[in-house]
C-alpha cells in the first residue's frame, strides 16, 4: 500500500479509532518487540527439501517425468531483438533466483536439493 493511502486511511479514522491505533503503537514500541529478518541460507549443501518440494519429489517418484506440474508459456516477441541484452536479463535473473538453478538428487534416498553456483559469463559482443 502507498505511504500516502496509508495516511489518508489514517486520517479517514475517527479520534477515538485514531486514540486507540497510538496507543496500540506505543505499547508495541515500548514492549520493545523485536522483529528478526529471515537470514539468507549459507553455502551448505546440499540443503534439505521444503514440504512443498518433498511432496512434488514424492509425486515424481509415483509418476516420473510427468508433465503436470509443469507451466507453459509463449511469446512473441515483435521488432529487432537484442540477443545480447536479452541473455544478460535473463543470466541476472538466474543468478539472483536460487530456485532457477536448484536440482534435487537423492544420494541415500532421501532427496536433497543441489543450488549450482553462478557462472560468471563473459560479456557477449552486440
Amino acid at each position: 500500500m502507498p505511504m500516502r493511502e496509508f495516511a489518508d486511511r489514517i486520517a479517514a479514522l475517527s479520534p477515538a479509532k485514531q486514540a486507540l491505533l497510538a496507543q496500540h503503537l506505543q505499547q508495541q514500541e515500548s514492549a520493545g518487540t523485536d522483529f528478526q529478518a529471515i537470514s539468507r541460507r549459507g553455502d551448505v549443501d546440499p540443503a534439505p527439501l521444503s514440504f512443498a518440494q518433498q511432496r512434488l519429489w514424492f509425486l515424481e517418484q509415483l509418476e516420473p517425468h510427468s508433465p503436470l506440474y509443469n507451466i507453459h508459456a509463449a511469446f512473441r516477441i515483435q521488432g529487432a531483438l537484442h540477443r545480447a541484452a536479452l541473455q544478460t536479463a535473463l543470466d541476472a535473473i538466474v543468478a539472483r533466483h536460487e530456485a532457477l538453478r536448484t536440482t534435487f538428487t537423492a544420494p541415500d534416498g532421501h532427496p536433497v536439493q543441489e543450488i549450482a553456483a553462478i557462472i560468471a559469463k563473459k560479456k557477449p559482443k552486440p
